[in-house]
């Protein structure tokens, strides 16, 4: 009796270990059969934020290009990202990203990686794309390894698109900005985000800034990051014209608007670290060049001229730097350094002028 007592016993440990190893047995393939959220296109390596290499980052000696291979193809387009050195411009390494979305700014190279949109499910015969569209923004470094970092857009039973497709990273590589919505949404706003997390760290919200500066309201525009990251300047626009100007502080977290002055275009290009801004009052733009024409000649009879000023948006003072007797007239201002601006006369004959402080 006490023999029959064992067996069952040992039958009932038996069927008890078995259950358990099966359960484990079942845990262990779930986890590591597990496909990831994004998955990856035409053998494009990816990884996670933890399990990224060491040794992605540029060396002191190299440098990084890219070059568009494809524009439009099946699955968007193709560029080859290319590190060299530095001195002798030989090629060390290279890589290539498909399903990219090329547009006027498709990429960002840094030190430690590279950023790019990139778009799946896409079509290239209609703009119209199917459920399944993606727009992802993605993160590489140098020796190919890339993660989706943020998804942008997507297509389910309507087109969601959460944030536009330009960005900025800054130098450092710890934060980026993008544009949320769009003008005449209640959301519209610049979010910055850390990096690492993805969180957002500051948001300036078009609704509470232009309810504040009213005859600014337009368009958010990127310009770019200082050197330091400390600081990034963008504009408000409408159309050709400049309303203002902001530059967002990430030591406080404070934006500083700054209202522009008559002349402000969107070629306009400002010196972010000394706040100087090339300005042409009384500059038009139509968009249409026999329009444009016939304004010159009646700005001609007129006796009207084109003006070149330096404006400094901190100080607000203007110099007038050049005068033409050509209306309507680009005078095509381009930033040297800190100090010196180049600028064009009709004759094609380039000045540049030097800021003595």
């Amino acid at each position: 009796m006490n023999f029959n007592i064992m067996n069952k016993k040992t039958l009932i440990l038996s069927i008890i270990v078995i259950a358990l190893f099966a359960t484990v047995a079942s845990w262990v393939y779930f986890v590591f059969s597990k496909k990831p959220v994004s998955q990856p296109v035409d053998n494009q390596k990816q990884v996670t934020q933890k399990e990224l290499p060491p040794n992605g980052c540029l060396e002191e000696n190299e440098i990084a290009g890219y070059n568009i291979k494809e524009k439009t193809g099946e699955n968007g387009g193709i560029l080859a990202i290319d590190v060299k050195n530095k001195l002798d411009k030989k090629s060390i390494q290279s890589f290539e990203i498909k399903n990219v979305r090329i547009n006027y700014r498709p990429i960002e190279t840094h030190k430690c990686g590279v950023y790019i949109v990139r778009q799946f499910n896409y079509n290239p015969n209609t703009p119209k794309q199917s459920i399944g569209y993606k727009e992802e923004l993605w993160r590489y470094v140098y020796n190919g390894v890339g993660e989706n970092i943020l998804l942008l857009a997507e297509k389910q039973n309507e087109f969601i698109s959460y944030f536009a497709s330009d960005f900025r990273v800054s130098p450092s590589e710890k934060y980026i900005i993008l544009e949320k919505g769009y003008l005449g949404k209640d959301d519209y706003a610049l979010v910055i985000k850390d990096l690492k997390t993805m969180e957002d760290v500051f948001v300036l919200s078009a609704k509470s800034t232009f309810a504040q500066y009213p005859n600014m309201a337009g368009s958010f525009g990127f310009d770019k990051w200082t050197d330091d990251s400390r600081y990034f300047w963008g504009d408000i626009f409408d159309g050709a014209y400049v309303n203002g100007y902001f530059r967002i502080d990430t030591q406080n977290w404070k934006a500083d608007i700054f209202e522009s002055p008559d002349g402000a275009m969107g070629g306009s290009p400002l010196n972010i670290n000394t706040g100087y801004l090339p300005i042409q009052p009384g500059q038009v733009w139509t968009g249409d060049y026999e329009i444009t024409q016939e304004l010159k000649e009646q700005h001609k009879r007129e006796g009207k001229k084109s003006f070149l000023y330096l404006y400094n948006l901190f100080t607000k003072e203007k110099k007038l730097i050049e005068t033409t007797n050509e209306p309507i007239f680009w005078f095509k201002p381009e930033w040297l350094s800190d100090t010196e601006l180049q600028y064009e006369l009709p004759s094609g004959e380039k000045k540049i002028y030097k800021i003595n402080e």
